[in-house]
């Protein structure tokens, strides 16, 4: 568990057996021009490093499982800007980590059964 930015996170491992899923992350990015991208996760893991010596740092890190950037994996609502994100398809890159500061907090939602369009 780590808090910060006002949240408190939690892996997708803890959130499991809970009521609650604290799990949910997006990183606000930047893209080509003047669009930008926002990336969105899940916590696998939070590491924290600690570098020795006087004074004593601590860095955490979020080791995240991205879902797709791209507009085949996240769209977003014009009217009422609600992103839907399609659990199925994941970022092919490797690139798990970020440091804590950067996330902010979601929550995903699944369609409810009647949308049998909307499995993912």
């Amino acid at each position: 568990m780590y808090f910060v930015n006002g949240y408190k996170f939690h892996t997708v491992e803890w959130s499991n057996s809970r009521s609650t899923e604290n799990f949910g992350v997006c990183v606000p990015g930047a893209g080509v021009g003047s669009s930008e991208i926002n990336y969105y996760g899940k916590i696998i893991d939070i590491i924290e490093l600690e570098y020795t010596g006087l004074p004593i740092k601590r860095v955490v890190l979020f080791k995240c499982e991205w879902y797709d950037p791209s507009h085949r994996g996240t769209k977003i609502h014009d009217k009422y800007g609600i992103v839907e994100v399609r659990s199925s398809r994941r970022y092919r890159k490797y690139d798990p980590f970020i440091f804590a500061q950067q996330a902010e907090q979601v929550y995903y939602a699944s369609y409810p059964n009647t949308c049998r369009d909307k499995h993912d």
